[in-house]
């Protein structure tokens, strides 16, 4: 029977051809970086340097030794750049490549250089190294990618509907998001002289987020989307009453349509097909673990099911009375029975109602 479990990730031989034009793939420097670089020690060391970097990133204080070691190490063994495995045709190489260089470069020269500060703060980057070290780490991140080549004309498809419900939004409520401080006023004629406040300053002023154009209506459909702070902007869009005047309370309560049709679409339908096809990616990558097994998905799944099962113990009295109170309990007709005293019980819950105290107490007794 074939293995089920996924296959140990195999140790990469040395390269063919020199490093640096006179390490060849026999030489014993080449050799013993090759068995450091690839010890489970070094492995789970490089680690913790990179989890205590990146603390020490916090207080300005960065660990610089182990990055170059590291990367000196692997391009010794792998070579740089000019043959079939080196390190540099490695893009999570090439993303330790540059957090090193950023590091380094920050490093020699001065901070005052604006250029230099810009390179500073893509030292941010340090704890993404932890990536190529750590396998599920890897694993993850090439799913994702994987998963947005596959969903680019979902995304296509999701932004046409946002541009299509910010137009419907621009022509339903363009100009109406306007209102003064003061909730008593309702047109800029009646709140005054901005010159010369009375008795408190009142501001005729537009909403965050509102539907002028397009642009604004989708990023206010955008948090709608989010379902962050979502209900004060549907308010608003009920209490709106015309362009450049104030909200009227509950002007317009069907306009609340508008909002839950966007959400059904979007947020619901369309957002959960994006997730979808990122489990649907996992699968398919967790499936390729298994391409050299004999055995087909389906048939490993038996197989574990198989193995995984734990068999019952059933319980069955001797005694005579014993064993008729348990043939009543494990009978279907006494599910049954429970399944509707439960369901009655419910109902008389539900009924229970304060201001109805009278009928409640007349059905319950």
């Amino acid at each position: 029977m074939a293995d089920l479990t996924p296959p140990k990730e195999k140790v990469v031989p040395i390269p063919e051809g020199s490093a640096f034009f006179c390490l060849s793939n026999t030489n014993l420097i080449r050799v013993g970086c090759h068995r450091l670089i690839h010890h489970h020690v070094f492995t789970n060391l490089i680690l913790v340097f990179i989890i205590l970097s990146s603390c020490s990133l916090a207080a300005e204080d960065p660990i610089r030794w182990s990055p170059r070691c590291r990367c000196s190490s692997l391009m010794t063994v792998h070579g740089a750049f000019l043959h079939q495995g080196s390190f540099c045709r490695n893009w999570f190489n090439l993303l330790d490549l540059l957090v090193v260089s950023v590091s380094l470069v920050s490093f020699f020269l001065s901070s005052a250089i604006s250029v230099v500060k810009i390179l500073r703060v893509l030292r941010v980057l340090r704890p993404l190294r932890a990536i190529n070290r750590a396998k599920g780490l890897k694993h993850v991140v090439q799913c994702v990618f994987v998963a947005i080549r596959t969903i680019g004309n979902i995304m296509i498809v999701t932004t046409l509907l946002q541009f299509m419900f910010a137009c419907i939004g621009v022509q339903l409520f363009k100009g109406k998001f306007y209102r003064c401080t003061d909730e008593a006023k309702h047109t800029p004629e009646q709140y005054g002289d901005v010159t010369h406040p009375m008795v408190r300053e009142r501001v005729w002023h537009n909403s965050d987020f509102n539907f002028d154009n397009v642009l604004m209506g989708m990023m206010a459909l955008f948090t709608v989307s989010t379902f962050e702070g979502w209900p004060a902007l549907l308010y608003k869009a009920i209490d709106a009453n015309g362009e450049n005047s104030g909200p009227i309370y509950n002007y317009r309560v069907e306009i609340s349509i508008f909002f839950i049709v966007y959400i059904i679409i979007i947020a619901f339908f369309m957002m959960n097909i994006f997730v979808g096809f990122v489990i649907i990616t996992f699968r398919e990558q967790g499936e390729q673990e298994y391409k050299n097994c004999e055995l087909d998905k389906n048939q490993r799944q038996c197989v574990e099911y198989a193995l995984k099962a734990q068999p019952l113990k059933l319980y069955i009295p001797k005694n005579p009375v014993q064993y008729k109170f348990w043939s009543i309990i494990n009978s279907t007709g006494f599910e049954y029975v429970m399944f509707v005293l439960i369901l009655l019980n419910t109902v008389t819950l539900a009924v229970q109602v304060s201001p109805a105290y009278t009928l409640t107490h007349s059905c319950t007794h």
